[in-house]
């Protein structure tokens, strides 16, 4: 079977839609990859200092709330019944010169 021009010229033109139909393809890919990467470069950063504030503000509430309870004991027992300090009396072991 022998192509004609008009086969041969269908052919061309079936080739260059499929070409031309890929390389937009690529390129749309190219700049939606582009796209994604901006968006990560703009979002991303913000997104973590907003999970470090996050993290910081629990535990500032960790430590307030800490800090009360050392309060309220030291209320009761005294600032040196709360740290369990017991001044040690060395009457009779130190060495006199």
């Amino acid at each position: 079977m022998l192509w004609g021009p008009s086969d041969v010229r269908g052919l061309v033109a079936g080739a260059a839609v499929i070409f031309e139909v890929q390389r937009s393809s690529r390129s749309e890919a190219r700049k939606e990859e582009v796209h994604r990467q901006e968006i990560q470069v703009v979002f991303l950063p913000s997104l973590a200092i907003k999970t470090r504030n996050e993290e910081l503000a629990r535990e500032i509430e960790l430590l307030q709330h800490k800090l009360e309870e050392l309060e309220q004991l030291s209320r009761g027992r005294g600032l040196f019944g709360t740290i369990n300090y017991r001044p040690t009396h060395d009457s009779g072991n130190r060495k006199s010169n």
